[in-house]
């Protein structure tokens, strides 16, 4: 991103700190867009893409980058949004849970045109024939590679790692599931006897929580996802539905005692009727919401200031080398006893 003239000019494939030569492709009142056509004086950050087909295929966003300043551009984009949309003066963000920035993915879509394998270009609509994926798994790569040998007609395919079983959600990336978990886990304080947990998924939170003895009432509206949380699961329960439905049940069904709420909602956050769930004073200890979105996860804090306040955020790279990146916050009610210490949410 450049500013130039009032203007604020984004510009893909450079770096911070760089002079760059630009082509202006799209040119509003506030905002441009632009094409790089040579870079001047390159930050030292720059690295030679390992993938040839880079800045053609439209999977990856930041390969020209060492990762350690992709994770900080990640970390900045995260502190922009919450002060600039949420009005959070001073974040409390913990340093970024990283793991391997190539061969992660357990799974891809990719898509089939006239026999043709791969990703869509960065225009958004040409077709890049992709022999193999650099973020993805070597199983995921070698099915991928019998796939394109004999293509099936069908437009797209997700190709899954054999642990990905159906269609339901699955995190996506292997070597940091295992830390989110227990990342997540470890948010729910010790004495904790039940959580609510919407956007539920395939249990993958409801799993460890129900196996320390604690109470979970879940929430998922996607069929596709029960078979697997009741495997993932067995001792929680599941109210299948919306979030926004079923919550008045599932805050029943928690009983007495102390409790916690769990979400995980889809890119876009919280429709405006989960936001209004949420926005009241409710029986709860503490929310943890899990946001792959920045600027939506801002939006609905700030809905929320007058009731939950956040304590600490936890960016966690779950999609490196894209534009994407996930961040749990410990939310803590504005009327939180003192007996009920910020020290008691655990986690590192």
């Amino acid at each position: 991103m450049a500013r130039h003239e009032g203007q604020v000019i984004f510009v893909p494939f450079t770096a911070p700190g760089e002079k760059v030569k630009i082509l202006l492709t799209e040119v509003h009142k506030t905002y441009a867009r632009g094409r790089l056509l040579e870079v001047l004086e390159p930050s030292p950050d720059r690295v030679v893409p390992p993938c040839f087909l880079f800045a053609q295929c439209g999977g990856c966003a930041t390969q020209h980058l060492a990762y350690p300043a992709e994770v900080r551009a990640k970390v900045a984009q995260i502190e922009s949004a919450l002060k600039r949309i949420g009005k959070i003066e001073n974040p409390v963000i913990r340093p970024a849970l990283t793991g391997p920035d190539y061969g992660y993915r357990n799974r891809i879509t990719v898509h089939n045109q006239e026999g043709r394998i791969g990703f869509l270009g960065t225009d958004g609509r040409t077709l890049v024939d992709v022999p193999r994926c650099l973020l993805a798994a070597d199983d995921v790569n070698q099915k991928l590679a019998v796939l394109r040998e004999r293509p099936r007609p069908r437009p797209h395919y997700s190709i899954r790692a054999d642990e990905v079983r159906g269609e339901a959600f699955y995190q996506s990336n292997r070597p940091l599931g295992k830390l989110l978990q227990e990342q997540v886990a470890s948010a729910v304080p010790e004495g904790v006897q039940s959580v609510l947990e919407g956007y539920a998924g395939t249990g993958f939170f409801s799993g460890p929580l129900s196996r320390r003895g604690i109470r979970v009432v879940a929430v998922e509206s996607s069929a596709a996802s029960v078979s697997a949380f009741q495997r993932e699961a067995p001792q929680a329960e599941l109210l299948q539905g919306r979030f926004e439905d079923q919550f008045d049940e599932g805050l029943a069904k928690l009983g007495q005692g102390r409790s916690f709420c769990l979400i995980n909602p889809p890119r876009g956050g919280l429709s405006p009727d989960a936001r209004r769930l949420l926005d009241r004073p409710l029986p709860f200890e503490g929310i943890l919401y899990l946001s792959c979105d920045p600027p939506a996860l801002a939006r609905d804090l700030r809905g929320w200031a007058n009731h939950w306040k956040p304590e600490w955020f936890q960016p966690i790279d779950l999609f490196p080398r894209t534009a994407h990146v996930e961040c749990l916050v410990l939310l803590r009610s504005s009327s939180l006893s003192p007996s009920h210490s910020p020290q008691r949410a655990g986690g590192s």
